[in-house]
């Protein structure tokens, strides 16, 4: 079996392609890039790098030659229409490639979401599921590292962590068990037909993060609301269903989850998960 993947050289798909070479797939897995002089590191670990262009379909449609699934991570592209014709140009592609199976990165529990964002995603599932082709779904959740927008450092410093008034919940997941969740779609059986909603094991608010910044800085802190205070982060959180968690992303994962407690331990310099 022979994967490809676009997006290889993201954030998240750097990972997912390690995860690939990691489990001995490398020599099986094609990345499709824009740049491929970007994906030197990719080449040099055996996974065959080709030219794809989302805003160039026959290169596509070349790149996803000879691959019976396809790894179709989510279009960086600002503008939602844009993003939305790249992906199902690729869908096209993949088709007209003789992919068999798409797995496609979406968001977690688009149809409870009031963005834009979760149109889009909803419209690519759509697109994947009239294709005709086997599909699985990964819906993943806000990443984890939002964590390190949240005020930690100056919540570390001043001893509070100020927020704006809000019962403000997060089921963020990190972007390393994202990968391992993606990776065991793409190399096992048994997915097809599936959508999993990849989060958190378990929600978390604004006072279990202070509460880990105390016990990882040995300092005490406390969760504070002010009225004064404004952000995107709050804005935008009502809009997006941030409480739901799932087990889907633990199963695939194979293991425990990197939590919010980890990641400040991350930001802070130490690397241990926490007990």
């Amino acid at each position: 079996m022979t994967i490809a993947m676009t997006g290889a050289t993201g954030n998240l798909g750097q990972l997912i392609a390690k995860a690939l070479i990691r489990a001995g797939h490398a020599p099986r897995t094609i990345a499709s890039v824009r740049r491929p002089e970007k994906a030197d590191s990719l080449s040099m670990a055996g996974i065959q790098v080709r030219h794809g262009d989302y805003d160039a379909p026959d290169t596509l449609a070349a790149s996803f030659r000879d691959a019976s699934k396809l790894l179709l991570v989510s279009s960086p592209e600002r503008d939602d229409d844009v993003r939305l014709r790249q992906h199902r140009a690729a869908i096209r592609a993949a088709a007209h490639a003789g992919v068999r199976h798409i797995v496609y990165t979406s968001v977690a529990y688009p149809e409870k979401g009031k963005l834009p964002l979760h149109r889009l995603h909803l419209a690519t599932e759509q697109a994947i599921r009239e294709s005709g082709l086997s599909y699985t779904i990964l819906r993943n959740a806000g990443y984890l590292d939002i964590v390190r927008f949240l005020g930690v450092r100056e919540a570390a410093l001043s001893g509070i962590l100020l927020s704006p008034p809000g019962d403000w919940t997060f089921n963020n997941a990190a972007r390393e068990d994202l990968a391992l969740a993606a990776a065991a779609v793409l190399t096992e059986e048994g997915h097809e037909g599936r959508t999993y909603e990849l989060t958190a094991a378990r929600a978390w608010r604004l006072d279990d993060l202070a509460r880990a910044i105390a016990k990882v800085t040995g300092r005490r802190v406390a969760h504070r609301a002010d009225p004064d205070m404004h952000g995107d982060i709050y804005r935008l959180l009502p809009l997006s269903e941030s409480r739901l968690v799932s087990p889907d992303l633990a199963r695939l994962a194979g293991g425990p989850l990197w939590t919010m407690q980890d990641e400040v331990r991350r930001m802070f310099g130490e690397t241990a998960r926490s007990s």
